[in-house]
């Protein structure tokens, strides 16, 4: 049930739930981020092209989260939230245990098709728990400090786990990060309360009432709605750039810049997590007084801020200092981040609550699928097609390509913008006419 915060007890247990849940969210991102630190040495040691890693740290990686999603959000109505999330990190730490025993491409790419039940569950199940927590006039603060989780697991992975793969060897890496994410799904069992969304079945409440209508019932009723659909689809094309260019981005400061893995990882991690933790940081704050006038102008902020983040990445892949690149990739992380409390905010306001956790699992869905898994393919692609006329710029030029791909995100911005508008005048017509009756 939504919190109001009308007590200091109900404050402080959302407060606990909600560091918990945001380290749960870090813990299970963090896989996919030692992955890309380590992607250097993997390449040396498999004797592995371009392509063969993108595959690994795309598809190869994500492919998991697009099969999940939708099941995790009918297995959380009956099992509860924190049962099934805690399940799901829990796989996720032994499949990291796996990832160190791995000699092979197909073999890391089984290891971290299995990993991917912690960031599949982390997504809707986290969310849809903040949700219940916190009511609307402070939902983008409370979105945005969970999706920190999202940035600190990818971010902090990059320093400590290039260290250390360095110091230690990448599988070692991989076993501290399985130990820890471990404890980290006992604590999530130990400290958040389950509760499950439907009842069980009994003699007086048969099991045909209490699933109430068929999924594909809610899913036909989810994507009429304008809001949902234009923001997850103007994201999808955001994801390909935001994606494909933080699992490469290690990699093209090796070859830019001529650091080691483990620099190469740390300074993109220090540019990463800063930036990100201010922009999530001023997008929750001016989110929650934004979205005080209206939802349309919450979409107004999102594309605004991620219009700047276009200038500031061209700035980093085109600097000739290193400098230069840290200051404008700082910048180009904090205008990247400012949208995701409001973003988040915006499609579990736009939707009934009983379909929260299906808009997210369908949210992720499609983030896999048309995003996470194809941005990092499509640059590695691109780098090897590339390669024969750009030699080892090749990957900068494949990373410019897949940014640009982010332009659609404003057209699907737009559209929602103007439905709710329309909404918003039908809205006011009807006031005014019910006003006029009585």
């Amino acid at each position: 049930m939504t919190t109001d915060g009308s007590g200091p007890s109900d404050r402080a247990r959302a407060f606990i739930a909600l560091a918990v849940l945001t380290l749960v969210n870090a813990m299970a991102q963090s896989g996919g981020t030692l992955m890309a630190a380590v992607l250097p040495l993997i390449k040396n040691e498999l004797a592995l092209s371009d392509s063969q890693l993108g595959l690994l740290t795309g598809y190869g990686s994500v492919l998991s989260i697009a099969l999940l999603a939708l099941p995790l959000s009918h297995w959380a109505g009956r099992r509860g939230n924190a049962w099934l999330l805690s399940l799901c990190v829990l796989v996720c730490g032994v499949a990291n245990a796996l990832t160190a025993a791995c000699s092979s491409l197909w073999q890391l790419i089984t290891v971290r098709l299995a990993a991917g039940t912690g960031p599949a569950g982390a997504w809707p199940l986290g969310q849809a728990a903040v949700s219940e927590l916190y009511p609307p006039q402070r939902r983008s603060g409370a979105m945005a400090t969970y999706t920190a989780g999202d940035f600190l697991g990818s971010t902090v992975p990059l320093v400590v786990g290039g260290w250390a793969a360095v110091q230690f060897g990448w599988r070692a890496a991989f076993l501290g990060l399985a130990v820890a994410t471990v404890l980290t799904a006992l604590l999530l069992r130990w400290t958040v309360p389950n509760r499950p969304l439907k009842p069980a079945p009994t003699a007086a409440t048969p099991a045909a009432a209490v699933q109430g209508p068929h999924w594909t019932h809610d899913l036909r009723e989810l994507l009429r709605q304008p809001m949902f659909l234009h923001v997850m689809l103007g994201f999808c094309w955001a994801a390909f750039a935001v994606s494909g260019l933080s699992k490469w981005m290690p990699s093209f400061y090796n070859r830019q810049f001529g650091l080691a893995p483990d620099q190469a990882a740390a300074f993109f991690g220090s540019a990463y997590a800063g930036g990100a933790l201010l922009g999530l940081l001023l997008g929750g704050v001016l989110g929650n007084r934004i979205a005080a006038k209206g939802p349309e102008r919450l979409l107004l902020f999102c594309m605004a801020t991620y219009l700047l983040t276009f200038p500031c990445i061209l700035t980093v892949l085109f600097a000739s200092d290193l400098k230069v690149a840290f200051v404008a990739h700082v910048a180009a992380t904090v205008f990247g981040a400012m949208p995701n409390g409001p973003v988040l905010s915006m499609l579990h306001s736009a939707i009934p609550p009983r379909l929260r956790v299906l808009g997210a699992s369908v949210f992720l869905l499609a983030l896999t699928l048309l995003g996470d898994g194809g941005g990092p393919l499509l640059i590695g692609l691109f780098s090897d097609l590339l390669q024969p006329r750009f030699g080892t710029e090749s990957l900068k030029y494949a990373m410019v390509g897949v940014k640009l791909l982010g332009v659609m995100l404003f057209f699907h911005l737009t559209l929602a913008w103007l439905a709710e508008r329309r909404r918003n005048v039908r809205s006011v017509a009807a006031n005014r006419l019910a006003e006029d009756v009585r």
